[in-house]
Order: structure tokens, then sequence, then C-alpha cells
């Protein structure tokens, strides 16, 4: 108590100095800010508004790690005032698991957003483990085993609308693992093995948010069927059904109330790495990724975004999902929770960097990104 109330005294005498290195640090903080790209606006003269923000990240994946994201935005050649900004992210990482990687992810809108042009690509090095198919799989330790490989990714899409906020999507997904083998003697399952998937994509989406990247109202439901076959390149004949719906709400000026449910289903015999997974920087925070998988999984979350001041914000979720091998068993047994909290700083107009701290059943994660989770 002494101790207390000794450095209350001295703190009300330093008041002006310790107000005064505030300042300064705050104002320090703001010029390298400044210099990174953010911006509370958009520079509209620039090619692309860029800003590039490095920062650390732990998860259960990937382990302790630095990554590093290029967020810009931009006007396209038709656009006008009032269309939303087109978003690029270019993003790059390394991590003690001796993952590394480097992606790109692109949103432009034309004709005042009734065109959607949407790509995403990846190319990383991914160790990893993998426990088997099913939750008991998951559950067993002695099941885990850890293996390597190269991972690409490609998905261009294009949306078009067909009715007010309503989107007809066609597209391409591939996805490849190569140099998959064991780590540190590990034998691994035979169907974890170099393989390629490759599918047409056609879906619907119905989308009325205000801002894609940072919702503060509006509603998303996106459904996605992605046909695999062997006549488009893949090694494996299966489809991939998923389906999304996000509801966001502002409460106040300041408070948001964002909620999601999704849910996936493989139909056929999917290659090892792309049966339903629990557990990403979206959804299921806080549980290693793909140590829960299966042929379906369904999943919610709630998440509370609120304002602090300035660009400064936080939030808070509660959410629960489960795997199974048909959908009738995925309300036959218990479900996993996660619950989390989050910083936010607004680095670019209505773009936000996040870090996260999600808590699984027996896990957690640590996440540094760039944009809302859903």
């Amino acid at each position: 108590m002494k101790a207390s109330y000794s450095f209350a005294i001295a703190a009300l005498f330093c008041t002006p100095h310790v107000f005064a290195m505030q300042q300064d640090e705050s104002s320090l903080m703001d010029d390298i800010l400044t210099k990174l790209g953010s911006s509370e606006t958009v520079d509209e003269s620039k090619l692309i508004d860029w800003g590039v923000l490095p920062g650390p990240f732990v998860n259960p994946e990937q382990g302790f790690g630095i990554g590093v994201a290029a967020v810009g935005l931009y006007t396209p050649y038709d656009w006008q005032q009032g269309d939303p900004y087109s978003t690029v992210t270019v993003t790059s990482y390394g991590s003690t698991s001796g993952s590394y990687g480097l992606g790109l992810n692109n949103r432009t809108y034309l004709n005042s957003d009734k065109v959607r042009l949407l790509g995403e690509a990846w190319i990383s090095h991914t160790p990893g483990y993998y426990w088997g198919i099913g939750s008991q799989a998951a559950e067993n330790d002695r099941n885990k085993v850890q293996y390597e490989g190269q991972r690409l990714q490609l998905s261009p899409k294009i949306a078009v609308e067909v009715a007010p906020n309503t989107y007809a999507k066609l597209g391409w997904q591939w996805q490849s693992f190569n140099k998959v083998d064991g780590v540190d003697g590990d034998i691994l399952p035979s169907e974890v093995t170099d393989v390629t998937s490759s599918g047409v994509l056609v879906g619907m989406e119905y989308d009325t948010r205000d801002f894609e990247p940072n919702p503060m109202k509006g509603q998303f439901l996106d459904i996605e069927w992605v046909a695999n076959r062997d006549s488009l390149g893949s090694d494996e004949d299966y489809d991939n059904l998923i389906a999304n719906y996000r509801l966001y709400q502002q409460w106040s000026d300041t408070t948001i109330v964002a909620m999601e449910v999704y849910s996936q289903s493989i139909f056929g015999d999917a290659p090892w790495f792309d049966y339903a997974q629990l557990g990403d920087d979206q959804r299921m925070r806080g549980y290693y990724q793909g140590q829960y998988r299966d042929k379906h999984q369904l999943s919610t979350q709630v998440e509370i975004r609120h304002t602090i001041s300035g660009r400064h914000g936080v939030v808070g979720w509660l959410g629960a999902g489960n795997i199974a091998p048909t959908y009738h068993d995925l309300f036959a047994s218990s479900w996993l929770p996660t619950v989390g909290v989050g910083y936010r700083f607004a680095f670019k107009a209505r773009i936000n960097v996040r870090v996260d701290l999600g808590i699984g059943k027996d896990s957690t994660g640590f996440y540094f990104q760039i944009n809302e989770a859903f």
C-alpha cells in the first residue's frame, strides 16, 4: 500500500513530464506508421495506395513467426464516387516450424460493383501434423505424424450481379501438394502423398455488406460448389459444397455485432488435404488446422467489435463447431468450443490489422492478420 501511495504522489508531480513523453511517443509512432503507408483516408491519385506492416504471430500450426503484409486500396478505371474501393493484399511469412510462404489476394469491383474479379494465390512450404480422419483419430496423439511439403494454390473467380445484391459466380480452384515426406523418421499413412486437385467452381452470393473487408452492417450468404474432375487435371473425382451466412448489426456508433454460420460437405474421394477441417485464422480460432478433419463440418461464431477511440478497437468472440462422417452425425456428438479476444488497429481507411488470441478445447492460437476474420 505504501509503495502504491508513494508512486501516486510521484506521478502527480511528474504528470506534465509524463504527458509530454506520451505525446512525443505518440507523435513518433504516428510518423513511423505514416512512413509505412498508414492513413485514415485513401489517396485516390495513386494507382494503388499501399501500406506495409510487419508483425509477429504464434499459432498452433506454425509456432512463432514474423509476417509482413502489404495492403493496397485502388480505384479501377471506371470507379465513381460512392463505389467501393478495390483491395489487394500481399502477405509473406516465416516461422520457427520451418514454414514460409507468399500469398496474394485481390478483389476488384467494376461497373459500380456489378462485376467482381476475385483472385487468390499462395505458394508455401508447409510442415504440419496429421492425425487421420475423424474426431477419434484427432483426439489420439498416437496417430500424430509430422510431414512437410510444398503447397501451391490458385483460385480465380468472377461474380456478376444478376439481381439486386445477388451475384452468380464462376471460377476455378486448383491446389497441389508436392515433395510430401515424413519428418524426423515419421512414416506417413499411404493417403498422405503428392496429389493435385482441380475443379470448376459455380456459386451464388447475396451481399448487402457496406464494406466487405470490415462490414458495419448488412448480410452475406455465399454458396459454392466445386466439382473436381480428372478431366480438369485433378487426381481425384470429388465435390466440395460450402455454405456461409454472415450477419452484421451496428448496436451503436462504436459497437458492432457480427455472426456467422459455416458449413462444408465433401462428396467422393477427396485428397487428404482437402477434407473439411476445423481451425484457421477465420473460424474456430485456437485449434490446429487439420487436426479435426472429416467429410462434413459445421461451425458458428458471434463476435462483438468495439471501437475504443480513434483507430483502436477490441473484439471478443464465442463459437463452436464439429466434424463428422455424415451431416446427421454433426449433431450426435459434443461440439468443440472456441473463445477469444483481439485488438484492432485501423491501418488504412476501414482496413484493420487484427491481433487475436483464440482458445480451443486443448490448444490456443495467436493470430496477426489484415482484415476481419469474417
